[in-house]
């Protein structure tokens, strides 16, 4: 794997408290301000926190050699609320609670946890992504976001391996990795567990998790390419990230092609000897899952669930709830507390 050179002279731009308009601060300040907080200075991070009737929201924000910036989140979300990211070209690395997950650009895992879920992705193209956030949901995360030029600092197969990242598909981390990423990120912010960080312990964690994630990737490659499945799990993924965004839209197999840019039936054949899954199948069970976890959140009403899940209508919504768990919404709630990582059906 590359080594990491801690010279500040890798980045030719200054660190900076604030910097309107520049690339580091796209990737915060829209969020910082439809939250109302107003950052200020907090050792090496910019710190603040707003409670309004829309949400609770507290932000960590770092900056480092201009490019990398750490952010870390909590927010509670009182009613729904439409909410605006701004992305950069770059590699993300974060760890986020399941209801943040749901937002993030990567393909779901069969199974995601309350928090602690590991996703990491690129960002090929500068973009504008809006999102509606559910009344009652946690929206928790820690990100590390490494501009293309923090990568000229390791050596010519890391760079490469890392540009090539930042192209494909996101995908989630799971096992010892994602382990190891958490505990990296969590490190660095009050906000869940760890504390205000110096520049030495910036470098020092972003670096690692930098490393962390190119090995999982360059592993991941070298398998897929020594199974001859290197193209066709690249457009599953592609597709499962697509779903997975697009939960609370209409999905239809031909849409989902036209957005990938294939045929309908290459996709389907792909999905299914990829996964053994067909791909509608997966549409209806990834809806399911998400409907289950959000149920274990008191403060969701069934009306919500089913839309954020792509059911405008809640009666057709439960109709398929009831089809795949075999009780109502209301009574897995009752019955199962939504605990979906306990066993898919209620006892």
């Amino acid at each position: 794997m590359g080594r990491i050179r801690n010279d500040a002279a890798s980045c030719a731009a200054p660190r900076a408290r604030t910097r309107a308009h520049d690339r580091l601060s796209m990737l915060y300040e829209p969020q910082v301000e439809q939250f109302g907080i107003a950052l200020e200075p907090c050792g090496e991070a910019l710190a603040g926190r707003a409670s309004t009737d829309d949400a609770d929201a507290a932000v960590f924000v770092y900056r480092i050699d201009g490019c990398c910036v750490v952010t870390s989140h909590r927010v509670l979300v009182k009613r729904d609320m439409p909410f605006f990211e701004q992305s950069v070209p770059g590699l993300c690395v974060c760890t986020l609670s399941r209801d943040s997950l749901a937002l993030c650009p990567v393909a779901p895992p069969r199974r995601s946890r309350p928090h602690g879920n590991v996703a990491i992705f690129g960002d090929g193209a500068m973009k504008s992504d809006r999102s509606i956030l559910r009344a009652g949901t946690r929206q928790d995360a820690t990100s590390i976001m490494l501009l293309p030029r923090w990568f000229d600092r390791l050596d010519g197969r890391a760079r490469h391996a890392a540009r090539t990242l930042m192209e494909e598909p996101g995908d989630t981390c799971i096992g010892d990795t994602a382990a190891v990423l958490d505990r990296t990120m969590r490190a660095l912010t009050p906000l869940f567990g760890g504390r205000l960080a110096d520049l030495a312990m910036l470098h020092a964690h972003t670096g690692r998790a930098a490393l962390t994630a190119l090995g999982w990737y360059l592993e991941r490659t070298r398998a897929e390419a020594a199974a001859g499945t290197r193209e066709q799990r690249q457009l599953v993924r592609s597709a499962q990230c697509h779903v997975g965004v697009n939960l609370d839209k209409p999905l239809s197999l031909d849409q989902v092609a036209r957005d990938l840019l294939t045929s309908r039936t290459r996709l389907c054949a792909a999905f299914k000897q990829e996964t053994g899954e067909s791909l509608g199948a997966y549409i209806r069970r990834t809806r399911m899952e998400r409907a289950a976890e959000l149920l274990g959140n008191p403060r969701l009403d069934i009306a919500a669930i089913a839309r954020a899940v792509g059911y405008p209508r809640t009666s057709s919504f439960t109709v398929a709830f009831e089809h795949a768990f075999g009780c109502s919404p209301t009574a897995f709630r009752a019955r199962c507390g939504g605990a979906l990582g306990r066993d898919r059906f209620c006892p």
